[in-house]
């Protein structure tokens, strides 16, 4: 039997793709992983792959640790420019 497929919440692909600075449309569009051909790091696409098989709401906790990573990061950016 094949595996259920879990998809995200339009919600969880909005926060996503605010995470990687892409748009929805970029993510769900129908050729062959056009999203995750821009993720370099092994390592990192495994993690996004990991994620994706986790119940919603442990997803969202993993977006919104990224959120706040990400919102860190770019004003410690500011701050130093």
């Amino acid at each position: 039997m094949p595996p259920a497929v879990m998809w995200p919440t339009m919600e969880l692909m909005v926060r996503i793709a605010t995470a990687f600075d892409v748009s929805v449309d970029y993510l769900i569009r129908d050729t062959e992983n056009v999203a995750l051909d821009r993720i370099k790091s092994k390592a990192l696409l495994h993690q996004v792959e990991q994620v994706s098989m986790l119940p919603e709401k442990d997803q969202e906790v993993v977006v919104s640790f990224l959120d706040a990573f990400i919102k860190r990061r770019k004003f410690e950016e500011l701050i130093r420019s």
